[in-house]
């Protein structure tokens, strides 16, 4: 494991269940999502998770939360999507 990796592991509160979030437990946003810092740079932890977990994200794409838990790693519940689906999945999330 990479020393970034363990740092990001080290700020999850893992479930045993693959149906549970995995809630970041280190610093946070204003807007609740959760970051981590890497080489001086800011990066969202749940973006890191996928990155880690599920592989590389294309340019322009967002992750989305199927939970839509801002705290939420876990990579089973992120989903790589256009701006404009993660919008429309937001609102309906929210049911706004």
């Amino acid at each position: 494991m990479t020393p970034i990796e363990n740092r990001f592991w080290s700020k999850v509160d893992k479930r045993k269940s693959k149906s549970l979030c995995w809630l970041w437990t280190g610093s946070m946003m204003a807007n609740g999502y959760g970051r981590i810092g890497i080489n001086k740079v800011r990066m969202s932890a749940h973006r890191l998770s996928y990155a880690i977990n599920v592989g590389h994200i294309d340019e322009g794409l967002f992750i989305h939360h199927r939970c839509n838990n801002k705290k939420c790693v876990n990579p089973n519940h992120l989903e790589a999507v256009t701006p404009r689906e993660n919008t429309i999945r937001y609102f309906d999330g929210y049911g706004w």
